[in-house]
C-alpha cells in the first residue's frame, strides 16, 4: 500500500463550496484580450433537455455493478499520478483541494517513462496512485486492466453520466462492459481550413458550402486535385496522407486480432490504395504528421486544411493558444466543417487503481472534476469542448460563442454532431503500436518497396510479432 499519508481529507463539503458558476466567469480571448461571453444556465435558443437526450438517451449498453458506500479507509494523503498536470490543476480548481491534501507524481510519457512507473507500481502497489490519468494513445491499457476499479465500486453511480458522450464511455470500458473510468472534456474532429486559401482555390470561404468538398473520401481526393492544379502544385489541401489516418481508420467494424490473428478490416485494406492515390498523383507535400515541414506550413499559407479537435487548433494550429504555444500569425483566417466521417482524436481519462484505499476522497474529486455541471459550463466558459452533451448543445445554439480566432464561427455545431456520431469500439489494448505499425509499411507501400497490397500486409504481421502483439 502507499506511505507517507498523513491526513483525513473531507472533500464532500469543500466540492460543494469550490463549485463555480459559469455566469460569472467572463473568458477573455488571447488574441484580442476582450472579454467573450459564458454559456448562461437557460438557452432560449437552444435544443431542450428531451432534444438533447433524443439523440443519447440514456446508457444502455454497459454493465452495472452494485453502486458501492464507499469511505476512505486511510487517513493519509490521496495520491494522484499524471502524464501532466491539467487534472490537479482542476481538482485544486474545483474540488477544493490543495498540495497539503494530496502527493502528486508527474512524468512525461514523451520517453514511455510514465507508463513504465504505473507498470511497475502497479504490480506490487508500493507508492501506487488512489487515482491516475492517461491519455488516449496509452488508457485502454489499463482501463481494460485489473488494475483499475469500476466507477461503480467509487460509489458513483451510471445514473450519474447520462449527459456524457456515449464514446467517451465506449473507450473506458472493459471488455464486459463495465465503465472504469471518466472524462471531463471530449475531442470530438473537424476539418479546420483557411479561409482565404479555400476561397481563392475551392471557390468558397464558407464552412457550410466548403463541406462538400470533404462529404465522402472521393470527395476529399476531387478537393485535392483541383487545389493542385490551380495552384500549380505550390499549395495542398492537406500536408500529407497521415493528416486523414485517424479519420480514415476510425470507421473500421472490426479489430486487430480476429480469433487470435491479425485483422486488416476492408476500411484499413482501403487506405492503402487511397494513401497511393495521394502520393502519385503528388496531391500533398507528402509531409508526415507532427514533423517539422508539417507545422510549417500551417502559417505560410500553403496547405488549406488540418484535421483535429479544439485542442488541437489550440496547441497545434496556435489559433486559440494556452501558455508556451505560439500564435498562429493567420489566425482569424480559418474556419471549421466537418470530416467526411465522425472521429475523435485525443482526450484524457482519469480512472481509480486496485489500490485505492480513498475512495470516497477520490470520487468526490472525479465528480467535481467530470460531473459537477456548474463546474463544466466554467470550462466551457474557458474555451473546452466538456463531456456534456446537454452543455455542448446549448453552446452549440449560442451565438455568444462566435469566436474571433475561429473568424467569427461558433465551432460546437461542427464538433457536436461529431461527438454524438463518434464511435470507439474495436479498439486494442495495444490500439497505439498496431496503428504506428500499420502506419509504417503504408508509406513504404506509397513509394513501391512493397509490389502488393498483400506484400505490406505481410511485412506488417512480421514487424507485429517482432513485438509480441500476434
Amino acid at each position: 500500500m502507499k506511505t507517507n499519508k498523513l491526513f483525513a481529507l473531507l472533500l464532500s463539503s469543500v466540492v460543494i463550496a469550490g463549485a463555480v458558476t459559469s455566469c460569472e466567469q467572463p473568458v477573455v480571448d488571447p488574441t484580442t484580450g476582450t472579454d467573450e461571453t459564458t454559456v448562461e444556465t437557460e438557452q432560449t435558443s437552444a435544443p431542450t433537455v428531451s432534444e438533447t437526450t433524443e439523440s443519447q438517451p440514456d446508457i444502455e449498453g454497459y454493465i452495472e455493478r452494485t453502486v458501492a458506500e464507499v469511505k476512505d479507509e486511510d487517513s493519509g494523503k490521496l495520491m494522484i499520478y499524471g502524464h501532466n498536470t491539467e487534472f490537479v490543476g482542476l481538482a485544486e480548481k474545483y474540488a477544493g483541494i490543495t498540495p497539503n491534501d494530496y502527493d502528486f507524481i508527474e512524468i512525461s510519457n514523451n520517453d514511455g517513462s510514465y507508463t513504465e512507473k504505473l507498470d511497475a507500481v502497479l504490480s506490487d502497489g508500493n507508492e501506487a496512485p488512489d487515482i491516475f490519468t492517461c491519455d488516449e494513445v496509452y488508457a485502454r491499457k489499463y482501463l481494460a486492466s485489473d488494475n483499475t476499479i469500476a466507477i461503480n465500486d467509487l460509489g458513483i453511480d451510471y445514473a450519474e453520466l447520462t449527459n456524457m458522450f456515449d464514446y467517451t464511455l465506449r473507450f473506458a470500458s472493459d471488455d464486459k462492459d463495465v465503465i472504469k473510468g471518466l472524462a471531463w472534456k471530449a475531442c470530438p474532429c473537424g476539418v479546420f481550413y483557411e479561409r482565404s486559401v479555400a476561397e481563392q482555390y475551392l471557390g468558397t470561404s464558407d464552412p457550410n458550402e466548403l463541406a462538400a468538398s470533404f462529404a465522402t473520401w472521393e470527395s476529399v481526393l476531387a478537393a485535392a486535385r483541383t487545389v493542385n492544379t490551380a495552384s500549380e502544385g505550390e499549395v495542398k489541401l492537406i500536408s500529407g496522407y497521415t493528416e486523414t489516418y485517424n479519420a480514415f481508420l476510425s470507421t473500421r467494424e472490426t479489430g486487430w486480432i480476429m480469433d487470435g490473428s491479425l485483422n486488416i478490416d476492408p476500411q484499413l485494406e482501403g487506405f492503402f490504395d487511397y494513401a497511393k492515390s495521394l502520393y502519385e498523383e503528388d496531391l500533398t507535400f507528402r509531409a508526415e504528421q507532427w514533423s517539422s515541414s508539417w507545422k510549417d506550413s500551417m502559417s505560410d499559407r500553403s496547405v488549406v486544411s488540418y484535421w483535429g479537435s479544439l485542442q488541437f487548433a489550440k496547441y497545434e494550429l496556435g489559433l486559440n493558444p494556452g501558455e508556451g504555444t505560439a500564435v498562429n500569425p493567420t489566425a482569424g483566417d480559418w474556419g471549421l466543417t466537418t470530416a467526411p466521417v465522425s472521429y475523435f482524436d485525443g482526450g484524457t481519462w482519469v480512472m481509480a487503481s486496485k489500490y485505492c484505499d480513498k475512495k470516497a476522497t477520490s470520487a468526490d474529486v472525479i465528480r467535481a472534476v467530470c460531473i459537477n455541471e456548474d463546474n463544466l459550463k466554467d470550462m466551457v466558459n474557458n474555451g473546452e469542448f466538456v463531456n456534456n452533451v446537454k452543455l455542448m448543445t446549448s453552446a452549440a445554439a449560442d451565438d455568444k460563442f462566435a469566436l474571433e480566432w475561429l473568424g467569427g464561427q461558433n465551432p460546437y455545431p461542427v464538433l457536436l454532431d461529431a461527438a454524438l456520431k463518434a464511435g470507439a469500439s474495436n479498439l486494442d489494448v495495444n490500439e497505439d503500436e498496431f496503428q504506428k505499425a500499420f502506419n509504417s509499411v503504408v508509406g513504404p507501400y506509397c513509394e513501391g518497396s512493397f509490389e502488393s497490397v498483400q506484400e505490406a500486409k505481410e511485412a506488417l504481421e512480421d514487424q507485429l510479432s517482432e513485438k509480441g502483439l500476434l
